[in-house]
């Protein structure tokens, strides 16, 4: 996605998005990480590390992207 292409306020609400979900997400994994009991939680404990680090990439390119719209 092309961050540098939203205005201040989308990006702002994507951050704010993007660290409530990064919070949901250690959350879940907290819960599912102690003892999966299926295949659908061991999966999900699985893949769950995986997408924090993804979703922690895209807050810290969001971030940058709303420090140079601040900046301009």
């Amino acid at each position: 996605m092309a961050y540098g292409k939203l205005d201040e306020n989308e990006l702002k609400n994507a951050i704010a998005q993007t660290g409530e979900a990064i919070q949901r997400s250690q959350d879940l994994l907290k819960v599912v990480s102690k003892k999966p009991t299926t295949k659908g939680l061991e999966l999900v404990a699985a893949s769950t590390p995986l997408l924090i680090e993804k979703l922690e990439d895209d807050l810290a390119k969001l971030e940058k992207a709303l420090a140079k719209k601040s900046t301009a």
